[in-house]
């Protein structure tokens, strides 16, 4: 299978699957002593078969080091969308503060990029509007659930009859 270009010009670049066979990920970021100041995290869609076409159609970046260079930690998350016969878009994504550690940050966007690709499929052979893009997850932490209130002060007003035994007036 013929796979798309790698980026450039990044200490390490690869290619990540993306979920689905017509689309694949491409990640490349810079180590700088133990600290990762760029990277780029794009999801490439098959436009051709004969011969194997790809184009880059979702993009998500990081550049602090650069006064024309995005910070996500400054400005916040986007992913710039291309269409097959519009301009490029870019989409802004609300989200809560994100992880200090950049390696976690660029697993987020990658994993971001393959669960919603059916999403960016859509808007590149534009079957879709992009104007309100999937949210972001803000981890893997599960959404707090809370308990009614009576439910817990009865849970917690029973002990177990081993406990009761361990406690004792003196």
């Amino acid at each position: 299978m013929s796979a798309p270009p790698l980026p450039t010009g990044y200490d390490v670049s690869k290619h990540v699957p993306a979920g689905r066979r017509d689309c694949l990920l491409t990640v490349g970021f810079d180590r700088h002593q133990q600290q990762i100041p760029r990277f780029l995290v794009q999801l490439h869609y098959r436009v051709a078969t004969d011969p194997i076409g790809w184009m880059a159609i979702a993009r998500m970046d990081h550049n602090e080091t650069s006064a024309l260079g995005h910070d996500v930690y400054r400005e916040g998350l986007h992913v710039d969308v291309a269409r097959r016969s519009q301009p490029i878009v870019h989409l802004r994504l609300a989200h809560a503060p994100l992880p200090i550690s950049r390696g976690a940050a660029i697993r987020g966007c990658a994993d971001y990029l393959k669960r919603e690709a059916e999403y960016f499929v859509d808007v590149f052979e534009e079957h879709r509007l992009p104007g309100r893009p999937p949210s972001w997850s803000d981890g893997d932490e599960p959404t707090p659930t809370f308990m009614a209130s009576r439910r817990a002060e009865r849970d917690m007003s029973r002990e177990a009859l081993a406990d009761a035994d361990m406690v004792s007036d003196e």
